[in-house]
């Protein structure tokens, strides 16, 4: 992820000056201890079924009984919120295996519309701040967001797992054992649960950073080092792989050149068409069985690639979910589509640009078939990743990529869950687990856009009808309109 840094952080103001805005948001929840849900369908991620008819009683945040009757363990003398579900449908609440919200306005922008698209968890990917940046908000301040948000005290989603900041030394910097593993310690000492690798780094400052952070229980993840492949990583500790852009480039023939020549994360238009055209099928079969064998996740973002493909879509580009995104951010996106133009300005570089892009989406399809674990991430943030929103654009272009609808939850749902080893608390719907749910008026198991129709969203103690999360997302537009 190459342009975050370069919009999240486009303006620096302080949290108070919204707060008013927040505090209308955090007003809609209501607590009231004990929920019954009446006629709700269960969505069974795992299995991928559907059940009957049931009530589901939901206690403290908790999940404590589901059935036909569960009414009859209600104390009907003591003070519960009934509703009616009206045959709808209950899942699980999505998570975002690829955020991110460091930014001064997210407790004020950012955390509702996560909440308002039912986004109730996200490892957060760029938690730290890689030397002084005044104004913005460092780890300190997301931890801080992280037990709020955990109290009930701050609407957000989750902060599930927190990274250090890109570990992305300079190009020919010749970092010392020392020096990353001492990094490695500090970022444990600070409280981080991942560290995130990034492009410069060398394969064998790579090396010893896995092998540190696996001695310390810490996750390896983010962007590979150029001239590292993704089998390297994977032997030596890589937990997850970002982004539909690595495996490509190691599956062709040209692959040790292009990683042993080049400096950027960003191929040319040539490099790309010969990723696609020379592509080899039985090249990547081999990586990804390295990367099934060895319990590598992949965490693919193809809203990522896709807004490569559509940077000259106007319908692309002008999304009316652009009212939820303020206009530092969305100047930064919209140069950054206009780079891309400038990469590749004709109609036969922008097809290939394409091609890129759906070569992307079948090796996912590829990998799932081979039995790599595959997490639903967005970059969001990143251009035209709309916060919470793209969750469902992600859900909907892993079932292009050749997972069904079931499976497409999953990655959004009981696997992000085991990934982060969660799943005693969350990513289904099963008595024991914490209340952090989504109520939809469709079946998204028969169409998975229907993962929009959001009619209600639990955040644990923290229930919000649809007029609560039309409220969310109306001041957060109201807010951007007076900047």
């Amino acid at each position: 992820m190459t342009r975050i840094n370069k919009l999240i952080f486009t303006i620096v103001v302080a949290l108070s000056v919204l707060q008013p805005a927040f505090a209308q948001s955090q007003a809609t929840a209501q607590n009231p201890g004990t929920i019954l849900l009446d006629s709700v369908h269960i969505i069974d991620v795992t299995a991928g079924t559907v059940s009957d008819i049931q009530q589901v009683l939901l206690q403290d945040g908790r999940i404590v009984a589901i059935g036909e009757s569960v009414a009859d363990n209600v104390d009907h003398n003591a003070e519960f919120l009934r509703i009616d579900s009206n045959n709808g449908y209950l899942m699980p609440g999505l998570m975002d295996m690829h955020a991110h919200i460091r930014h001064p306005l997210a407790a004020s922008l950012i955390f509702p519309q996560f909440v308002a698209n039912g986004v109730t968890g996200i490892r957060e990917m760029n938690s730290e701040c890689d030397g002084p940046q005044p104004g913005a908000p460092c780890l300190q301040q997301m931890q801080t967001w992280q037990q709020q948000i955990d109290a009930g005290e701050l609407v957000g989603p989750r902060l599930l797992a927190l990274s250090s900041f890109p570990v992305n030394p300079p190009w020919d910097y010749e970092a010392t054992e020392e020096q990353i593993r001492g990094l490695v310690a500090e970022m444990d000492n600070r409280g981080v649960d991942l560290i995130k690798t990034y492009f410069r780094l060398s394969p064998q400052a790579f090396r010893w950073l896995a092998d540190e952070a696996g001695k310390r229980e810490l996750m390896v993840s983010g962007h590979l080092p150029v001239p590292m492949t993704v089998t390297e990583a994977v032997q030596v500790g890589l937990n997850s792989l970002e982004h539909a852009r690595d495996l490509l480039f190691d599956c062709f023939p040209g692959s040790s050149e292009f990683r042993s020549t080049q400096r950027t994360q960003n191929p040319s238009v040539d490099w790309l068409q010969r990723m696609v055209t020379e592509h080899n099928s039985a090249q990547c079969e081999q990586i990804l069985k390295t990367m099934s064998d060895n319990d590598t996740w992949y965490v693919p973002t193809h809203v990522t690639r896709r807004m490569d493909a559509m940077a000259g879509d106007s319908a692309f580009r002008n999304d009316p979910r652009r009212q939820y995104i303020w206009p530092e951010v969305l100047q930064s996106w919209d140069a950054d589509a206009d780079n891309m133009l400038a990469m590749a300005p004709s109609s036969e570089e922008r097809a290939i640009v394409a091609g890129f892009y759906q070569k992307g989406l079948e090796l996912t399809g590829q990998a799932q078939d081979a039995g790599v674990r595959i997490l639903m991430g967005t970059d969001s943030g990143d251009s035209y990743s709309y916060f919470g929103a793209s969750a469902h654009d992600e859900l909907q272009e892993l079932v292009k990529a050749g997972l069904t609808p079931a499976q497409a939850l999953q990655a959004a749902t009981i696997s992000a869950a085991e990934f982060l080893g969660m799943q005693d608390d969350y990513g289904d719907v099963t008595i024991g687990k914490v209340a952090d749910l989504i109520l939809l008026r469709a079946n998204p198991l028969e169409d998975i856009s229907n993962s929009m129709t959001i009619e209600a969203v639990f955040m644990g103690k923290q229930y919000y009808d649809r007029e609560a999360l039309d409220t969310m997302l109306q001041n957060v537009a109201a807010e951007i309109d007076a900047m």
